[in-house]
């Protein structure tokens, strides 16, 4: 069972208060009734598939350890606040040590929640996806979490909706050097064992997934980002997409919906 298509009907914003909800291996017939009743959303249907993907409208008892944007540790209220008003969101999923997934990209338009892709194969880090929490600098897993759309990067001159996007120059680097002062940051200067981002094809264009960057905490991550892949193997903890779906990705992120990554172990 797949969804293409819903309303949130008791949220006259849309977005307000939106979560995914990952249903695996389950008669949509018996199944879609309760959630129906449960939720208070209408939900138009596909019969044939075995992954549900649908929205729940989001409570107060929401788990905040979810929300890996940003900071590992502290007050991650702000970042709950801000995802209830989200009308775009990239859902990525994975089963615990596998290393491919999937990815899906939904769009608030007209009231309505519209699929924009759906099912995209992705690639994971070479240990699959942990909590982001746990995740540690070159451990090979790609951190869980819900993260907020803020920047991207790339080589040429593009035309960004409402989000920044920084244009890599050939001094452009990022540093994932636990001891550095500038981990897990941006730099436009060579430092000893910092990343150059021009010299390297999987930095072209990419959306950086904001784990452990507001501050960043030294060792607990870093170069987590949504960026090209072509190859048949795991990335270093990176989600890998063709990079025709990349140019999907970022022609349609909007700043002004509020865009959101939520990155999920399935169980």
């Amino acid at each position: 069972m797949t969804v293409n298509h819903w309303v949130a009907g008791s949220s006259p914003a849309g977005g307000a208060g939106l979560l995914f909800c990952v249903l695996i291996s389950f008669n949509p017939q018996n199944l879609l009734p309760k959630i129906t009743n449960l939720l208070d959303i209408s939900l138009k249907i596909s019969r044939i598939f075995s992954l549900a993907i649908c929205f729940f409208l989001l409570s107060s008892g929401f788990p905040l350890s979810l929300f890996g944007s940003q900071t590992i540790e502290g007050d991650k209220s702000d970042t709950k606040e801000a995802f209830h008003e989200s009308e775009q969101i990239i859902f990525i999923t994975a089963y615990a040590k596998e290393t491919k997934g999937n990815l899906y990209f939904y769009s608030l338009e007209d009231g309505e929640w519209k699929p924009v892709l759906e099912n995209i194969p992705v690639r994971l880090g070479k240990n699959g996806i942990i909590q982001g929490e746990v995740k540690r600098e070159g451990d090979g897993h790609t951190p869980s979490g819900i993260f907020p759309v803020q920047r991207i990067l790339g080589k040429e001159k593009r035309k960004i909706q409402s989000l920044e996007y920084i244009e890599i120059s050939k001094n452009s680097h990022w540093t994932d050097v636990s001891t550095s002062k500038h981990y897990n940051q941006l730099i436009k200067h060579k430092e000893k064992g910092a990343v150059s981002l021009w010299d390297s094809g999987i930095y072209e264009l990419f959306i950086v997934i904001e784990h452990n960057t507001s501050p960043p905490i030294p060792g607990y991550g870093s170069m987590i980002f949504l960026h090209p892949w072509n190859e048949d193997k795991p990335t270093s903890g990176c989600v890998g997409v063709p990079k025709d779906i990349l140019d999907v990705l970022v022609s349609t992120l909007d700043g002004r919906k509020n865009p959101y990554i939520i990155l999920r172990l399935l169980d």
